[in-house]
């Protein structure tokens, strides 16, 4: 009676386990293809030179590391430096991501690419720059995803 007991108890533990033991289905392609499409419509968000329209992809609690300056750990911090970027006259701003890649668990993706700036100094003189960007991204409760640290360098000399 006693070990029928026990193998009942343990087959009511298996079957209850069952949804916890089985296996997440696999979303990153999903997943890549939403980052990839939201940093494609970040990218042409910059293009308006808007501060709250580049803002709103980032989450609250985002990080930004900018070359060459300490890092942005606020919203107000990050518009601050956002905001210098997009009043440099004549400003051009682009990105392309080379490479999207999401965690198996599905909430925290990552993307990698190449930027091109281009700007008009006091003098009128073209200044141009391009190097490559990294962002971490994290997906929120309702399933959209966002920029929760963004960072980037230059590849010309100083």
């Amino acid at each position: 009676m006693i070990v029928r007991r026990a193998a009942l108890y343990a087959a009511l533990a298996v079957v209850a386990a069952g949804p916890a033991l089985a296996q997440q289905a696999d979303t990153r392609a999903k997943d890549e293809a939403a980052i990839r499409k939201a940093d494609e419509d970040w990218a042409k968000a910059a293009q308006t030179k808007q501060v709250g329209a580049w803002l709103a992809f980032y989450t609250e609690d985002a990080v930004l590391l900018p070359p060459n300056d300490k890092a942005a750990t606020s919203k107000a911090d990050i518009g601050n430096v956002i905001g210098q970027i997009m009043i440099l006259p004549e400003l051009k701003i682009g990105w392309h991501a080379a490479k999207v890649e999401v965690a198996r668990s599905g909430d925290l993706g990552y993307a990698h690419g190449a930027y091109q700036l281009s700007f008009s100094d006091p003098n009128g003189n073209e200044i141009k720059d391009e190097g490559k960007y990294l962002e971490v991204w994290k997906k929120q409760a309702d399933g959209s995803w966002k920029c929760a640290v963004d960072a980037w360098s230059s590849d010309l000399p100083h």
